[in-house]
C-alpha cells in the first residue's frame, strides 16, 4: 500500500483523502439522523369508549392495560387505567399509572373547575404530604379545562409507593366531568410530567 501511495502524484493522494473524509462525514451524519436515540419514547395509539363517548389518545408503549377490556364500554367501569412497572420492579404494584374517567356532576362538584377545587381542598385537609406544584388552565383539543400537579400520599392504590406525584386535568364534555391523569412514584417524577403532556396533547373526543 505504501508503494502505491508513494508512486501516486501528491494531488491525487490529497484528492482521495478528501473524498474519503467527505464520504465518512456524510455516512456518520446519516446514521445520527436515522437512528433513534435509546431515550426516545415510543407511543401506542388508542381509541376507547366510555358512557357512549369515544375518545382517542396516545400513551407510551411501556404501559399496559389493567384489564383486557380497558378501552371498551363495559357499562360498569367508566374509566381507562394503564400501568407501568419499571425494570427490576418485583412488586405486584406498578410505578406509574395513566387514569382517565368520566365523572357525574354532584352538588359540590357541578363542573370541572369545582371538581378540581374540591379535590385540592380535601387533599389539603387530609393529606400531610400534600404539596401543590401547579394549578392552571389548559386546553384539551379545543375545550378549555383545568390542570393541577401535586405531591400526595393517599392516592394510587395500584402503585408501589405511598408517596406520589400526580398531574390531573379536568374538562367538561357532554354532560360529564372528565379527569385525565398521570401519577407515579416520587422516584419517577421526571417521567410523569412528559407522559402527562403527551397524553393531553394527543387526547381528542370523537363524538
Amino acid at each position: 500500500m505504501n508503494i502505491i501511495i508513494d508512486n501516486m502524484k501528491p494531488k491525487r493522494v490529497i484528492t482521495l483523502l478528501i473524498s474519503a473524509f467527505i464520504i465518512s462525514a456524510i455516512f456518520l451524519a446519516g446514521c445520527g439522523k436515522d437512528t433513534p436515540s435509546p431515550t426516545d419514547t415510543q407511543y401506542a395509539a388508542a381509541t376507547a369508549t366510555k358512557l357512549g363517548i369515544s375518545f382517542s389518545f396516545e400513551y407510551p408503549i411501556t404501559y399496559g392495560k389493567i384489564t383486557p377490556d380497558a378501552f371498551e364500554d363495559t357499562g360498569g367501569d367508566h374509566s381507562v387505567s394503564l400501568l407501568y412497572g419499571r425494570p427490576g420492579n418485583t412488586s405486584d404494584k406498578a410505578d406509574k399509572q395513566i387514569y382517565i374517567i368520566a365523572l357525574d356532576p354532584i352538588e359540590s362538584r357541578m363542573n370541572a373547575a369545582a371538581w378540581m377545587a374540591e379535590h385540592i381542598r380535601l387533599l389539603e385537609k387530609n393529606d400531610p404530604a400534600f404539596k401543590l406544584i401547579e394549578r392552571s388552565t389548559i386546553q384539551i383539543g379545543s375545550i378549555d379545562g383545568y390542570v393541577t400537579a401535586y405531591h400526595s400520599s393517599i392516592l394510587g392504590n395500584y402503585l408501589s409507593s405511598d408517596y406520589l406525584i400526580t398531574w390531573d386535568a379536568y374538562v367538561d364534555y357532554n354532560g360529564y366531568i372528565w379527569k385525565i391523569a398521570v401519577m407515579g412514584i416520587e422516584e419517577l417524577a421526571e417521567e410523569v410530567k412528559p407522559d402527562f403532556e403527551h397524553l393531553i396533547q394527543s387526547f381528542e373526543f370523537l363524538n
